[in-house]
């Protein structure tokens, strides 16, 4: 099982856009994974259910009711092989009420329902904080997106050394990789920002870019992934080249897509 940590502390850099389209491109393929909102901003949750179908979340499992296991607080989505576990506000009351020697409880829960996912994709919260904390503490990989802008590069190594710090811990922690979004063909800012990340972190930055595409900011409106909202759009483009490109750097057999077709609602709790 590979537990993938979508992680940066600055806001605005496409981090919940990318692990929503990620997890959907992996299901869309043929992997059964599991969405799991880290964010109290629930932007990854709403993307997929409406709130009268939630009962248990996140901070249920880590918070409220400790005892719950994160199964119960597992939904399945509209895209086959895709569940979520969802995330609410109550969920910032990780970074106060969690002790230090209880910052692997993510892990564990995780661990709980290994054997039903060959991915997990964690959409963490924009701070440095213990959420993130526990999120890479459980990560196998972190993939972290960097806007094709000047303040996002100024943060990176702050991040760096957070991700650093992390590895002593949790020596199976790698960076998958920095990906470039908010990316503008027209814009020699974006140009630069691209150059100096390479610079920086040269063959782990991934060859796709994510270019702005304004599709990307309607599709959750309407409880979509890219791949239904727009297919044939930049956004849809970016994000399947983007999950080619994992699993090429995962080492794991691509399966082709099935199609892009608007697939049946599901939403059954499990």
């Amino acid at each position: 099982m590979k537990v993938i940590a979508i992680a940066q502390h600055k806001g605005g850099t496409g981090k919940t856009t990318t692990a929503c389209n990620l997890a959907a491109g992996l299901a869309i393929r043929g992997h059964q994974t599991l969405l799991v909102d880290l964010d109290s901003q629930c932007n990854a949750t709403i993307s997929y259910l409406s709130p009268e179908m939630i009962t248990h979340t996140l901070s249920s499992v880590l918070v409220t009711e400790p005892t719950l296991p994160l199964s119960d607080a597992i939904y399945t989505t509209h895209i086959a092989k895709l569940d979520i576990v969802p995330s609410n506000l109550r969920l910032a009351n990780l970074e106060r009420f969690v002790r230090f020697e209880e910052q692997y409880r993510l892990k564990k829960c995780l661990q709980t329902v290994s054997n039903r996912y060959e991915f997990i994709i964690l959409d963490c919260p924009p701070n440095l904080g213990m959420v993130l904390n526990q999120a890479l503490l459980a990560a196998t990989h972190i993939l972290i997106p960097v806007a094709a802008e000047y303040y996002p590069l100024e943060g990176l190594t702050d991040l760096d050394t957070v991700v650093v710090t992390a590895q002593e811990p949790n020596p199976h922690l790698e960076v998958l990789g920095y990906l470039v979004t908010r990316f503008d063909i027209r814009s020699g800012l974006s140009r630069q920002a691209l150059q100096r990340v390479k610079d920086m972190h040269g063959k782990l930055v991934f060859q796709t870019v994510i270019r702005n595409n304004v599709k990307l900011q309607y599709a959750p409106a309407f409880r979509e992934t890219i791949y239904e909202h727009a297919p044939r759009s930049y956004g849809s483009e970016d994000y399947d080249a983007l999950t080619e490109e994992i699993l090429e750097r995962l080492q794991i057999n691509r399966l082709r897509m099935v199609n892009h077709d608007k697939p049946q609602k599901a939403t059954k709790q499990k």
